[in-house]
């Protein structure tokens, strides 16, 4: 027994140990705390003379350079980097920094232009929901704090301009480029997103998000609702689960699936350099009929199946290079030509976007493109006037679920649209609590209470439906 007892302190001494934080560890704090400790820094360093006002600068690490070299490169003295990299190495392994990593530093650089930058500030994130800020005291002093964030589970409704493109237009709303890649793939039955969206087209998105309290986003879920308003009309789609199929898919407004029989454009980001029809060409040097569309797009570039289907040809075919054609039915085919790589083989069968190979020029091609073939009946006919099948419709218990997920869609887009400035009450008859923001330039909220269980923690959070109106 006295064996035993002594056998149990030994090991329990020793997990105390192993369990500490490692020497020199921050405890996280809120966000108001450190928000007003990097405020402190910046006031101090706006009044030291000699230098110029404090800017925020992004660190991008480089292949084989340190952080400390890093911050050198910025125009901080050795010294002082070191120090910064000391501090900041008894709460983050810095010997896993990998190239890529991008940090944020507050800098401020000598007024007259000579002598080495002071170090204000310097932020890590060290996950979706945690950073390390270091901030130097007028007095030179460096303290480094841990911000931790909650993460809560949000319902949002984006309702934006595009301007420059839809990618940037909706991550300023909290979207993911995942989530808007999302979107491009829906609407590439409509749209040709090269051609089609010009600055000023407007879209609406509604999306589950995992977001921390200071509005960014850290993951987003599923996609119930896109809308783009472009080409002088409007198209809608809705996400539903067909009663007995565990897919989601998405409809239009009378329950039609958007599940086009052939994608308009089976290379997103490209440009159309050349057409169906008679032209002068460019190898051959005398006029030929071309029968499919070309496709400009870097080498490289992913090709995805216009439809399912099964591959019949994976191979080199004279001038279209390497080659690939689908048969998508007994009446139509697709094919596609002049592929760097292909990423298929015959008989295999592939569903709409797979990615079948990749923009090449291989052939004869005088640039990196993607030929694109349509056949009907073994026959090639132009792409951009082919009257393909039609999509299925919902029905029955199917058609009745889903018009009633199409209005609980419809009236949170109503809704947010009716609070463009937050002039609402703080509640309404359906039980929505609206979070108003008094400064008119940032965003607007609408928000339902829910819990939520915390992802780090045991206090329930608020999970919430939100809108914000986008600006050009």
């Amino acid at each position: 027994m006295v064996f035993a007892l002594a056998t149990a302190l030994t090991v329990g001494t020793l997990l105390w140990k192993v369990v500490q934080p490692m020497n020199g560890a921050v405890q996280p704090m809120d966000p108001a705390a450190a928000m007003a400790l990097e405020t402190q820094a910046y006031a101090e360093a706006a009044a030291r003379p000699g230098y110029e006002q404090p800017v925020d600068v992004p660190v991008s690490l480089r292949s084989g350079e340190t952080l400390a070299s890093a911050l050198i490169r910025l125009g901080v003295a050795p010294d002082e980097s070191k120090a910064a990299v000391s501090l900041l190495s008894k709460s983050f392994n810095i010997t896993d920094i990998k190239a890529g990593l991008t940090l944020e530093a507050a800098i401020a650089k000598p007024a007259e232009g000579a002598g080495p930058a002071q170090l204000l500030g310097l932020t890590v994130r060290t996950g979706p929901a945690r950073q390390l800020t270091l901030t130097t005291s007028r007095d030179g002093q460096m303290r480094l704090r841990a911000l931790e964030e909650a993460v809560r589970d949000e319902r949002r409704v984006a309702i934006g301009t595009i301007s420059g493109s839809l990618f940037t237009s909706a991550a300023t709303m909290g979207a993911t480029p995942t989530l808007t890649a999302q979107v491009v793939k829906l609407f590439a039955h409509k749209l040709d997103f090269e051609r089609d969206i010009q600055s000023g087209d407007t879209f609406k998105l509604v999306f589950d998000r995992k977001v921390t309290e200071s509005g960014r986003t850290v993951e987003a879920g599923n996609l119930l609702y896109a809308e783009i308003q472009a080409k002088g009309g409007v198209d809608r789609f809705y996400s539903f689960t067909p009663k007995g199929t565990n897919s989601t898919e998405y409809y239009d407004e009378n329950g039609k699936s958007i599940k086009g029989f052939l994608l308009a454009t089976p290379v997103y980001g490209a440009r159309t350099s050349s057409g169906f029809g008679m032209r002068f060409h460019p190898i051959v040097g005398f006029m030929k009929m071309h029968t499919g569309i070309d496709f400009a797009a870097p080498s490289g570039t992913p090709i995805q199946a216009a439809g399912d289907g099964v591959v019949m040809d994976a191979k080199w075919w004279g001038g279209y290079g390497r080659w690939v054609r689908i048969a998508h039915n007994k009446e139509w085919e697709t094919g596609y030509g002049h592929m760097s790589a292909i990423a298929v083989r015959p008989g295999q069968h592939v569903k709409q976007g797979q990615v079948i190979g990749y923009v090449g020029t291989t052939g004869r091609s005088t640039g990196p493109h993607l030929h694109f073939e349509v056949w009907q009946n073994h026959h090639p006919i132009d792409p951009k006037g082919a009257k393909v099948p039609q999509s299925s419709t919902l029905t029955g218990s199917d058609l009745v679920a889903f018009r009633a997920r199409k209005h609980e869609i419809d009236t949170m887009i109503a809704q947010a649209e009716a609070s463009p400035t937050g002039a609402l009450a703080n509640t309404d008859s359906n039980g929505f609590r609206f979070d108003m923001n008094t400064d008119a330039a940032q965003p607007q909220a609408l928000a339902q209470t829910e819990t939520s269980p915390l992802r780090n923690g045991g206090h329930p959070l608020r999970s919430a439906i939100t809108t914000t109106r986008g600006t050009r």
